[in-house]
């Protein structure tokens, strides 16, 4: 067993009257690894002390690697306490041996500015580098630059006056950026709309085309780079998700080349049916329909009067992503969450149905899924309506990939924002409409957030993502503004 003066690390607050406990030492930090352990450490220590133990032990078989903070991570939670407090809460003796995991120390993140809006804010994409693009209330795309808090750089209503004049509610739930720097929007009133974005010299939008599937809201969009262009999928509380590919001959009107004879797998996909369909769309008229659409909830018929396709609470379908790789996103894999559960598709092949999995219960009930995110290729984290969060690993095609890290009372209602960190597997946001607090989560110490971030107004929030570098969080919400935090060494 290692003792301290091994590495001399006497401490001068401990006495040889001092109970100790041993520890082992691990990390995933491959230029911070040492030997396991066993350590003697008196019960007294807590983190700093611990860090200091690390830095020597790295120091005395390491040169060129500079004094870094650690936090540590004992049964799927950071140590807050000194080791003895621990033992003591969780009913162990100091003779327990304690497996410690360490990992760098992350300061929160300090809030920078106030971007404000006229309405709600529902979504925020800051994919694009140095750029803050949101979609609001009130039918409008903003998209701001961090160095100017007070006006948008560029600002465009997708309202039009036939949704004005038919009545329909013509607010946005979600905008993202494409691959190619057009820009993607869902609506209340079940609209899919593709704008084409130029800044070279001042900024100018116009709209693509128009996507007629939904007979319902469209609850989220998402966008992945295919094989010949830009793949949309759409999710809508209809209990439809649909696939739209956006690829260059239908993005030029005076192309009318209608040869459906080219076996190129770029330009069709196949429906559910196995017919190849040609992803090349009438652009004459503005409107496009979608290539490929997948229910995740089937469609009902209304028992009193027959009606079909019918939706209800049930059959709503609160979020949808591609599949994410080492590579990227892969339009050809995608997953859809709602409150029946999460299923997972494969696009290729006309939207076949892969995976189909649920919040764990204890009863029959479902529990239903609001939001969802992406950590890394291998897991993906949901958010419920009953304030929990859960993380299902996507490595397999079991019905029971759920993992065993089940986050309850996440927030103080639904989970309706979540956000995983652009480089770190383990990192991830998650935002509550019903209070105004933004969570910052590590999946290795689940049992509470690393941070707790207050947006300035007492609303709740809608929308989050991260810069592309990882270290700007922004929140937007019911206090019509996004608020930026920014960090250092976030995810590293």
């Amino acid at each position: 067993m290692t003792s301290l003066s091994d590495v001399a690390m006497a401490s001068s607050s401990a006495t040889a009257a001092e109970a100790t406990v041993p520890i082992m030492l691990t990390t995933s930090l491959t230029e911070y690894a040492i030997p396991s352990g066993p350590y003697m450490v008196p019960v007294s220590w807590r983190r700093t002390h611990l860090s200091t133990l690390v830095n020597k032990l790295v120091a005395s078989s390491s040169t060129g690697l500079t004094t870094v903070p650690f936090d540590f991570i004992i049964d799927s939670a950071l140590l807050r306490t000194s080791l003895g407090e621990f033992l003591e809460s969780s009913g162990l003796t100091a003779e327990s041996t304690l497996a410690i995991e360490y990992v760098r120390s992350t300061l929160p993140p300090t809030r920078l500015a106030a971007f404000e809006h006229d309405d709600w804010v529902a979504s925020v994409d800051c994919s694009r580098q140095a750029l803050y693009m949101t979609a609001s209330f009130d039918g409008s795309v903003r998209v701001f630059e961090p160095t100017d808090a007070t006006n948008a750089v560029h600002t465009f209503s997708t309202v039009n006056k036939a949704a004005v004049q038919g009545g329909r509610n013509t607010a946005l739930t979600k905008a993202k950026w494409t691959p190619e720097g057009d820009i993607v929007t869902g609506g209340m009133d079940g609209g899919v709309q593709m704008w084409s974005v130029q800044h070279d010299e001042g900024w100018r939008s116009a709209r693509k085309w128009g996507g007629v599937a939904h007979n319902a809201p469209v609850a989220d969009v998402d966008v992945a780079q295919g094989p010949a262009g830009v793949s949309v999928l759409s999710a809508g509380w209809d209990g439809i998700v649909a696939l739209w590919d956006d690829v260059p001959s239908t993005t030029t009107a005076d192309n009318h080349d209608d040869d459906d004879d080219s076996d190129d797998g770029a330009k069709r996909r196949k429906t559910a049916s196995g017919a190849a369909k040609s992803t090349r769309g009438a652009r004459a008229a503005g409107v496009k329909e979608p290539t490929v659409v997948l229910w995740h909830a089937a469609p009902a018929a209304h028992a009193a009067t027959g009606a079909k396709n019918v939706f209800t609470s049930a059959s709503r379908v609160s979020a949808v992503l591609f599949e994410r790789t080492a590579t990227g996103r892969d339009s050809n894999r995608a997953w859809s969450a709602g409150y029946n559960g999460l299923k997972g598709w494969d696009l290729s092949s006309g939207g076949t149905l892969h995976t189909s999995l649920s919040m764990p219960t204890s009863t029959a009930e479902t529990r239903p899924i609001t939001a969802l995110a992406q950590l890394g290729p291998t897991a993906l984290v949901a958010g419920a309506t009953d304030r929990a969060m859960q993380i299902f690993d996507i490595r397999t095609d079991a019905t029971t990939a759920a993992l065993g890290v089940a986050i309850a009372n996440a927030h103080r209602g639904a989970v309706d924002a979540l956000s995983a960190h652009p480089t770190s597997t383990v990192m991830f946001a998650s935002a509550s409409s019903a209070d105004s607090h933004v969570k910052v989560w590590d999946t290795r110490s689940s049992r509470k957030p690393l941070f707790v971030l207050g947006t300035a107004g007492a609303e709740g929030v809608l929308a989050l993502d991260w810069s592309q570098d990882g270290q700007q969080l922004v929140a937007g919400g019911k206090d019509k503004r996004i608020t930026v935090y920014r960090g250092t060494n976030i995810g590293v």
